[in-house]
């Protein structure tokens, strides 16, 4: 007991034995210095050891007693460390130096635990104040806890061995395939000819002028996935109900036009075909968020629920100039934030082993160009959504690029093309489309003539 209270988490022998392997060999140095910090360790002599030794790893100065003690006392520190002969009795209390990883394994835990406390007796403190509302003390909830779990991560530095195992993997996988399709397939042949279809440790933007209808393409990659493969696929959306989302579902896959739906003028064997719509999509693994304002660490938890009963197949989030990082008033801009996101969601790809396609406006620059065929460049707030994606999709209409005096016959206001401009793990391209604006739906070019 500390004051009358539960004594935080910690091991003082594994904290010694951190510092002592240190003064001791140069190895356990790099160890330690690699995983923790000052703050990870709970006795306050041993914060004020370990920031000395981090000072001398700075500057690229060996550690050992002499050295330490030098430091310790240009700092008027040696009395807070616990006194010589406290410092030098450290690295006489080691086991061995062969088990630093251990120790650093034991402080690192321990520390996790105190930050989760720590959270709690905070949330608990905010969730008594009455001056905040309660969707900002969940978001803040959600950053103290995301920010332990990505503290917690251990697979930075590995042997090429584990990673030798991995591609291999891969590449069984790929010559195991069908078609050479490894990951999810969006169920357009042409464009899962060019991506291997969509991996499980993907982000992949997903980019249009409004109007062009990304929401309906990612939709149909969605019914795609979750009727095609029995997968299930979470759709996070921040500017429709799900209602509205369920309706344009509907209205594809029974091929009714929307607005007739909407306007109540379907006709009687229309509705028997929405009927069976319904009864089709009703048991399809589809999921939809349409709470708004979602974060990172919100999408995360409730993709981790999800993925623990079954193996994720998609997640969509439409869009990402929608999404809040949940920390507003921080001073950062936008293209901070929107860097903080799309790092976030990339991690959270891997995290939960599924591919996550997020949907993107592009920047008003396009609107000024004739030719408005979409770059790089054009993704609004690019330079991280460009950096952190593993595919970038455009999707345009045909007009858009080639304007409306094309003189091929075959084309039209309804060709469109989904334009592959980032590729990580492969070829670059476009993929021809022929778009259905009544149903809401992107056919592939070659099913034209079944129209």
């Amino acid at each position: 007991m500390e004051n009358g209270r539960r004594m935080p988490p910690n091991s003082m022998e594994a904290e010694q034995s951190v510092l002592g392997s240190m003064l001791l060999d140069q190895d356990a140095v790099a160890a330690a210095m690699e995983t923790l910090t000052e703050e990870d360790f709970y006795a306050p002599a041993h914060q004020v050891i370990f920031s000395a030794m981090a000072q001398l790893y700075r500057s690229a100065q060996p550690i050992d007693l002499v050295t330490l003690v030098d430091v310790l006392e240009q700092r008027n520190e040696v009395t807070k460390a616990g006194g010589m002969e406290y410092i030098a009795q450290l690295s006489r209390t080691v086991p061995t130096t062969t088990n630093i990883g251990r120790y650093v394994a034991i402080v690192e835990d321990r520390s996790a635990l105190r930050s989760i406390i720590k959270a709690g007796s905070e949330m608990v403190d905010e969730g008594f104040r009455a001056d905040k509302p309660s969707g900002e003390v969940i978001s803040a909830a959600h950053d103290a806890i995301y920010s332990i779990i990505t503290r917690q991560r251990t697979d930075s530095l590995r042997p090429i061995m584990e990673a030798l195992g991995e591609a291999f993997e891969r590449i069984n996988e790929a010559a195991l395939s069908k078609g050479g399709i490894v990951g999810t397939p969006t169920g357009y042949v042409d464009l899962d000819a060019m991506t291997a279809g969509f991996n499980k440790d993907q982000l992949i933007i997903l980019a249009a002028r409004p109007g062009v209808g990304k929401t309906s393409f990612a939709l149909n990659i969605a019914q795609n996935i979750a009727m095609g493969q029995s997968l299930p696929v979470a759709i996070f959306s921040l500017e429709m109900s799900a209602g509205d989302l369920a309706m344009r579902m509907m209205c594809s896959e029974a091929e009714i036009p929307l607005s007739k739906v909407r306007s109540g003028q379907a006709k009687d064997d229309e509705y028997v075909k929405l009927l069976n719509a319904m009864s089709t999509l009703s048991t399809a693994p589809i999921y939809i968020d349409a709470s708004g304002g979602a974060t990172v660490p919100e999408i995360r938890a409730k993709c981790m629920r999800l993925s623990a009963q079954r193996k994720l197949g998609l997640i969509i989030i439409d869009y990402l100039q929608l999404m809040s990082s949940g920390r507003a008033g921080r001073g950062d801009s936008r293209q901070q934030e929107i860097s903080e996101l799309t790092r976030g969601l990339k991690i959270l790809s891997r995290d939960v082993g599924a591919p996550i396609l997020v949907l993107s406006q592009l920047n008003r620059d396009i609107e000024r160009r004739q030719n408005k065929r979409p770059m790089l460049a054009d993704l609004r707030e690019s330079g991280s959504i460009e950096q952190d994606a593993d595919m970038v999709i455009f999707l345009a209409h045909h007009d858009d690029m080639h304007g409306e005096d094309d003189e091929d016959e075959n084309v039209g206001e309804n060709l469109a093309y989904a334009i592959l401009a980032k590729n990580r793990n492969g070829p670059t391209g476009e993929v021809t489309l022929r778009w259905i604006p009544e149903y809401t739906k992107f056919v592939a070019y070659s099913d034209r003539e079944e129209l």
